[in-house]
């Protein structure tokens, strides 16, 4: 199995020279707006977009903040992405238990729509979700922005636990049947620690996609008042005339969340996407 790793020198070399070159491409324009968010005015920005600052002006962010009202739509992204984790989390894990560990008759249709559901984007559904949404009186609120956002990452999420699950033996969940436990002790007390990696795994993916979706918030809200940062980014350009410097700003504190929640849970997000295909 080693042998199929191993590479020659001048493979070595190939593989780096294309994982920094990769890097570089990923890593340049997040270079170029840190740069021009401390440029002191719009003029610097458009006569050098690489040169550094002149002067290194840091009330950029203080403005941005603050004079496009980012701290309500940090906290409407907040309340979204947090409600939504939540949500999935819960509900995948739920669903991944029964549909591995008490599977009934119907329960591979059951699994074959999420899987449908992987396949299918959620924007196909664009129009009986809105009627649905507005028919329950949930249109331009976070609440109905949460439930469309947990549904459309429910198959994914279902997908990983399931496959986790599978992976996971059931000698521990058999013993504490044996010893009386009802299905939701044998869940909660049992499961949900052995499948960490996957929960986290799952977390992740969900608050980065809720945290950086765009298309949903702008179909389902209306009021500025309810928008997400991603929302209030494009309001923040109509309102100072694409200010660069302080839209690069607001576009880096708009990263600061995901880069924390990717560091905090780096490890674990890898050991589930290992593990979930490793069979024990």
């Amino acid at each position: 199995m080693d042998k199929l790793f191993r590479l020659s020198r001048t493979e070595q070399l190939v593989v780096q020279f294309i994982l920094i070159a990769w890097a570089i491409v990923v890593l340049f324009p997040i270079g170029v707006a840190v740069i021009n968010s401390f440029k002191p005015n719009l003029g610097e920005v458009y006569r050098g977009p690489l040169n550094l600052p002149s002067e290194w002006s840091f009330g950029n962010y203080v403005e941005a903040w603050v004079g496009a009202n980012f701290g309500k739509y940090f906290l409407n992204s907040v309340i979204i992405s947090g409600c939504t984790v939540v949500i999935v989390t819960l509900c995948a894990s739920t669903t991944a238990f029964v549909l591995v560990r008490m599977p009934f008759r119907g329960s591979a249709i059951i699994f074959g729509c999420f899987m449908l559901g992987v396949i299918i984007p959620i924007r196909l559904a664009l129009a009986p979700l809105f009627v649905t949404v507005n028919t329950l009186g949930l249109l331009d609120t976070l609440t109905g922005v949460i439930l469309v956002q947990s549904a459309s990452m429910m198959p994914v999420a279902v997908f990983i636990m399931t496959a986790f699950l599978r992976s996971v033996p059931s000698e521990l969940e058999d013993a504490a049947r044996m010893d009386g436990a009802l299905p939701f002790s044998i869940y909660w007390r049992v499961v949900l620690p052995l499948i960490r990696p996957a929960i986290a795994t799952v977390a992740l993916l969900t608050f980065v996609q809720s945290w950086n979706e765009y298309f949903l918030p702008l179909i389902f809200l209306q009021s500025p008042e309810n928008y997400p940062i991603t929302l209030g980014i494009a309001e923040f350009r109509s309102q100072f005339a694409v200010q660069w410097h302080l839209m690069f700003a607001g576009i880096l504190i708009m990263l600061i969340p995901t880069i924390i929640a990717f560091v905090l849970a780096s490890r674990q997000f890898i050991e589930g996407l290992t593990q979930g295909g490793v069979k024990e």
